[in-house]
């Protein structure tokens, strides 16, 4: 029987705002994401936000892939820009434990996937920056929060053919879509490899890495769908397994 290898998800916080437990925070993961990595043949471990640099050295060498998952925004004091009116909720602890992984991880050769917030860390991680509100955008673009459920698709994605995601999908992709925030600056050796049609970065990749792939919509959600979405998670737990 092939090993079948172990993929980090990243947990993230949220704090409990009624009844008895009010103003507890606890660690969480949407179900979508595990259900994702079995279904693709690959173990989920889920790895909570922590302080401990000693604890997140020890993560980065346990699993065989990370991925990073969606969540609120990321805080713009981490690229070095000031707080803009539309700016959401932010929890700086949970930033800089993920980054601090995702830096550690790409360090290594381990593959990454990182969705919507993930995608966005991705780029931070790199030394990019991010609108933090598609409204801060030079052209205008449509809308990217949808209020369909999490398996509708509501938008194309144009796919550079020299990229993972062509191999995986060839052309154009229809996609679900849950952000306000996106790519501005690119970090370094990050390249896009996925826009959508009123220019908004919808997937970047690192060269010279096997697998390191963000994508802005949710792949985890459309597979509640269809199995249109399943090669991506595929190549990735199958990078991870080599």
């Amino acid at each position: 029987m092939m090993k079948r290898p172990l993929i980090g998800i990243t947990a993230g916080l949220f704090t409990v705002e009624t009844g008895v437990f009010a103003g507890m925070e606890r660690v969480y993961v949407n179900r979508d994401y595990v259900d994702a990595i079995e279904k693709a043949g690959g173990v989920p471990l889920l790895l909570p936000p922590v302080k401990d640099e000693e604890a997140a050295a020890y993560f980065a060498g346990l699993c065989a892939g990370f991925l990073f998952s969606g969540g609120i925004d990321v805080n713009p004091v981490l690229y070095g820009h000031e707080p803009h009116t539309a700016l959401g909720a932010v929890n700086t602890r949970w930033d800089r434990a993920e980054l601090s992984l995702l830096r550690r991880v790409l360090d290594t050769d381990k593959p990454v996937l990182a969705v919507c917030r993930g995608h966005q860390l991705l780029n931070v991680a790199c030394g990019g920056t991010l609108y933090q509100d598609l409204s801060e955008m030079p052209q205008p673009v449509f809308r990217h929060s949808q209020l369909a459920c999490r398996a509708d698709r509501i938008h194309t994605v144009r796919i550079v053919p020299d990229s993972v995601l062509g191999e995986i999908f060839g052309g154009n992709l229809f996609v679900n879509s849950f952000h306000h925030q996106t790519l501005r600056d690119l970090g370094k050796g990050l390249r896009a490899t996925a826009c959508s049609e009123d220019g908004v970065i919808e997937a970047v990749e690192m060269e010279g890495k096997a697998f390191v792939v963000g994508v802005q919509w949710h792949p985890e959600m459309l597979l509640t769908g269809s199995d249109d979405m399943l090669p991506l998670f595929e190549r990735f737990v199958r990078t991870a397994g080599e």
